[in-house]
């Protein structure tokens, strides 16, 4: 793409974060996109072939954004992967739950069979492995995976129980602390 068509791009898909936060995905339409973003609806089409994959590229923009934020903010690992790990949970339960159309999203984008909204995803698991590998410095490389994939499980749990009406954002909170905890306690050995 040209430099032009990635800023009509960005400007779309910014347009369409705004519009998930406002009237949540189900309602969002192509029309709408291109009429607020202000490029022809033509032009969304020739970027996202359809709107399920429109909605995961916002979602997994809006996923980066926050990524970007925390690994920014990320300072000395001396004090082992916990506090860098529990900074960016309670991070993406705090922003998923100013937004929870983007929650109910990601739930949903995460079972797409949509071929671009996969890849989409895809793209955002890949930087969550990026992520997690930075942020577990000091944790078994063996075990990496399987603790990235107990935190993410444990995020998703917590973030569907907030949408759900089951738990708060205290109990969500609470509860994806101690399984950081009880997984990096058995991962490292440094004091948890």
């Amino acid at each position: 793409m040209t430099s032009g068509q990635l800023v009509r791009r960005a400007k779309v898909i910014e347009e369409v974060i705004d519009l998930i936060a406002d009237v949540g995905a189900d309602a969002v339409q192509m029309r709408d996109v291109a009429q607020r973003s202000g490029v022809a609806l033509a032009t969304v089409y020739r970027y996202f072939r359809s709107k399920e994959h429109l909605l995961a590229a916002a979602l997994e923009d809006w996923q980066k954004r926050l990524t970007r934020r925390i690994l920014a903010g990320r300072g000395s690992t001396d004090e082992g992967p916990l506090p860098g790990v529990l900074d960016y949970l309670q991070r993406a339960q705090r922003a998923f739950h100013r937004n929870p159309n983007m929650t109910a999203l990601m739930l949903q984008a995460m079972t797409s069979a949509d071929p671009e909204a996969k890849a989409a995803i895809d793209h955002m698991n890949r930087t969550n492995v990026e992520m997690f590998n930075r942020l577990l410095e000091g944790v078994a490389e063996d075990d990496i995976p399987n603790v990235s994939f107990g935190l993410n499980a444990a995020l998703s749990n917590a973030l569907a129980g907030v949408l759900a009406g089951m738990l708060t954002l205290d109990e969500s909170l609470d509860r994806v602390e101690w399984v950081a905890r009880t997984l990096i306690g058995a991962t490292t050995t440094r004091p948890v």
